[in-house]
């Protein structure tokens, strides 16, 4: 047909032509719009993330996460919940179980994530505020706001037709509002419904927002629709682990057989990452003679395997640097005036047709076992502190001793400890940071 022809605006080939053209169009705006989605990027307000902290461990060196029970024991929550958040009045503990087990089943969330939260987020403290979060669960009530209507809360996915869906959940039980948030019972309950929503948001905005890899839609919770590290969620699903343990639900990791001796896990809940590496540079020339080990103020510290206590005492300034003290001494110490180590024990291990190993414990805030008395592998020992530091955030410093050398102990417990670790660079004094890193 002549071009002449087509240019008649009644002609069935500019016809034709106006119609390819404007479905090209549609499909054009549908794939902008499915790349551009209709709400502007929520994320918590003031949140900076750790780029050192990030490098320990990526995403891929995680086991799989384990399953939760299908059903729950109140009574064996309620104790568990106390063992990780370190100590509550019964009748908190008890409130705060039956009222995640609710909201829980309500919204057909986990419990033990929500567990986790709440002590990663809070220390299982209702009226705590912080990192532009309120609550329990340091809910983010600036980050949701917008999407309330009305006791609803309306969010969108991206359907498998490729096109936006609304979908809402109706919260009718209590007002979101700040003060509301700042109660138990409103906070969890919250929580779960909105944990829900990221669980049914996850693959969208994790395809529609620039993200780095992560393994759970918990990091939304942290940061919003674009997640800047990790960590956090690393974190939370360790305190998962935990919750698990204490209740009963998983085992400590397996141990490993070396030379005749089974070693486990100075920590619950592993695999744990290892901090700073065996070797590394310290202020004033030192040599990193052991591994740290990402941990909280508090935690329990256990015997990595069976053995003897040779040494339980403090590390003093000056040439007293191993003074062998009773318990009650250890712990009344004034920590101001302690050494590098801190409060700290060590413990022999036979082995089969060799020389003892011998495993120390650093920096504890509280030494629980006598010298000479006999321990268990897994036996509790103390307690993760920050004792003999000055500037670094708790974690436990562990040493393995074989005769006049070190081990490493990051490659004897391969499996239980993992990551590359990462020490901070040198850098020039500055003014103090804000302390909200994840």
């Amino acid at each position: 047909m002549p071009a002449a022809i087509c240019r008649e605006r009644n002609d069935s080939c500019y016809t034709s032509r106006v119609r390819l053209k404007g479905s090209l169009c549609v499909l054009l705006f549908l794939l902008v719009a499915a790349d551009r989605p209709p709400w502007r990027a929520r994320a918590r307000p003031g949140l900076r993330h750790n780029r050192v902290a990030a490098l320990r461990v990526s995403p891929e060196d995680w086991p799989p996460e384990p399953n939760s029970p299908t059903s729950i024991d109140s009574t064996r929550f309620a104790r568990a919940l106390t063992l990780l958040c370190g100590w509550m009045p019964p009748g908190r503990a008890r409130l705060y179980t039956e009222k995640i087990v609710q909201a829980a089943e309500e919204f057909k969330e986990d419990p033990f994530l929500i567990g986790g939260l709440i002590y990663r987020e809070s220390r299982c403290r209702p009226t705590k505020e912080e990192l532009g979060g309120l609550g329990l669960t340091l809910l983010p009530f600036t980050m949701y706001r917008g999407s309330f209507q009305r006791r609803t809360y309306r969010y969108r996915v991206l359907n498998e037709n490729h096109r936006w869906e609304e979908r809402s959940l109706a919260l009718n039980r209590f007002p979101f509002i700040p003060r509301t948030l700042l109660q138990a019972e409103p906070n969890i309950y919250f929580a779960a419904a909105l944990l829900s929503a990221w669980r049914d948001q996850d693959a969208t905005v994790d395809a529609i927002f620039e993200q780095v890899p992560h393994r759970h839609y918990v990091s939304h919770w942290v940061w919003g629709d674009r997640v800047r590290s990790h960590r956090a969620e690393d974190r939370i699903l360790g305190d998962r682990r935990r919750l698990l343990q204490y209740y009963g639900a998983l085992a400590p990791a397996a141990p490993i057989r070396v030379d005749g001796i089974f070693f486990g896990s100075p920590l619950d809940g592993a695999p744990r990452v290892v901090s700073s590496a065996m070797g590394s540079e310290r202020p004033g020339g030192r040599i990193h003679r052991g591994i740290d080990i990402e941990s909280e103020f508090g935690e329990p510290v256990r015997a990595i395997a069976d053995g003897r206590v040779v040494f339980a005492g403090v590390d003093l300034p000056g040439n007293r640097h191993n003074e062998r003290l009773s318990l009650d001494e250890i712990n009344s110490y004034n920590r101001r005036d302690l050494g590098l180590g801190g409060r700290y024990l060590c413990i022999s291990h036979s082995r089969e047709d060799a020389e003892p190993l011998v495993s120390c414990y650093m920096h504890l805030e509280t030494v629980e076992v006598e010298y000479g008395s006999q321990v268990a592998l897994g036996q509790r020992i103390g307690s993760v502190g920050r004792t003999g530091m000055l500037r670094s955030s708790p974690h436990l410093h562990l040493e393995i001793h074989e005769r006049d050398q070190l081990l490493d102990p990051q490659q004897l417990l391969a499996g239980h400890l993992i990551g590359q670790p990462q020490d901070k660079p040198a850098m020039k004094r500055r003014r103090r940071a804000s302390g909200l890193a994840r």
